[in-house]
């Protein structure tokens, strides 16, 4: 089995147990992403919506008796559309980013570089998840002095091939669980102890690369897409902002400049070494026409350019 088939085989396991990514097409990866379709579609019948009360999350429920994962990321009416519950501290010089992917399929914090992933999730707040069947729990170190333990299918193997799931209680009593996939190192368990003992659980902004000076009053923020590095892969990251008003729907997708290989659509505008485009599918939104069009969005975004430390959680108003 080659390295891509591993990679596709752990993510639809975890697609499987955890939330779904969101179904957006991937041109150079047709293939992959034909087969993520087709597994998502004969899965789907074991899979339903959890909707968290008084937010515009979506989590999921593994209806086969697995253990109940809650919400790790949502999008927000604030002035930060994106909002973290759970958050990486230190990462090993092998990833290249974090990516936050919140929205109708799900939600989901990932970090990725080459060919790897480390996902990260929490547990409902109740007693111990129990270990799904066909696993078994083997103690690992404590992460910060707290409980821990490595899910595997082969009780010889704690790192399940590759295929590692390490589960820890954080502070508040909850469990979080990292599942990481192709890792570099030959025995991935130091660097995984490592990541868990830097996470943290609360509430966080997210950092955005642009500010926008208001959008229309019935602008409903539905889905936001912080693929870092970009989901094509050929690219340092993507942020896809959409909103939802009067019967359309308009995205505000903000990358580095020139970096995106497909034409990008809409309005557009270019500063500080970013592009921001603005697209509306479907009807017009009157409230965006009567501003004068995503032309008039456009003016009223600041880029704030590649260097994260001038990226704003003010990113609306």
């Amino acid at each position: 089995m080659t390295t891509n088939e591993n990679g596709l085989g752990a993510e639809l396991r975890e697609l499987a147990r955890s939330p779904a990514p969101p179904m957006r097409v991937d041109i150079a990866r047709a293939r992959e992403v034909g087969r993520r379709r087709l597994w998502r579609r004969r899965i789907g019948g074991l899979l339903s919506a959890l909707v968290v009360s008084g937010t515009l999350a979506v989590g999921w429920t593994v209806v086969s008796g697995g253990p109940e994962r809650v919400t790790v990321a949502t999008v927000s009416e604030g002035t930060d559309p994106l909002v973290a519950y759970a958050s990486f501290g230190w990462l090993p010089d092998t990833v290249a980013g974090v990516s936050y992917v919140v929205g109708a399929h799900g939600d989901q914090v990932m970090a990725g570089g080459p060919g790897m992933r480390l996902i990260l999730s929490m547990y409902a707040p109740d007693d111990e998840p129990p270990v799904e069947s066909g696993h078994t729990a083997l103690s690992a170190q404590p992460v910060n002095g707290r409980r821990a333990y490595w899910i595997t299918a082969d009780p010889a193997d704690p790192v399940n091939g590759g295929d590692a799931y390490l589960r820890w209680q954080v502070p508040d009593g909850r469990w979080a669980e990292l599942h990481a996939y192709d890792m570099p190192e030959a025995d991935p368990r130091p660097t995984m102890l490592r990541i868990a003992a830097d996470v943290t659980v609360g509430t966080r902004p997210v950092p955005l690369p642009l500010h926008i000076s208001s959008v229309p009053a019935d602008f409903e923020i539905t889905e936001v897409h912080f693929w870092r590095p970009a989901m094509q892969g050929d690219g340092a990251w993507e942020l896809m902002i959409f909103y939802a008003a009067d019967g359309g729907r308009v995205t505000l997708v903000v990358s580095p400049e020139g970096s995106r290989t497909v034409s990008p659509r809409g309005s557009c505008m270019a500063e500080a070494g970013l592009e921001l485009c603005v697209t509306v599918e479907g009807k017009m939104p009157e409230s965006l026409a009567a501003i004068g069009g995503p032309e008039a969005l456009l003016r009223r975004a600041t880029l704030l350019g590649m260097d994260e430390r001038e990226w704003t959680t003010r990113v609306i108003g």
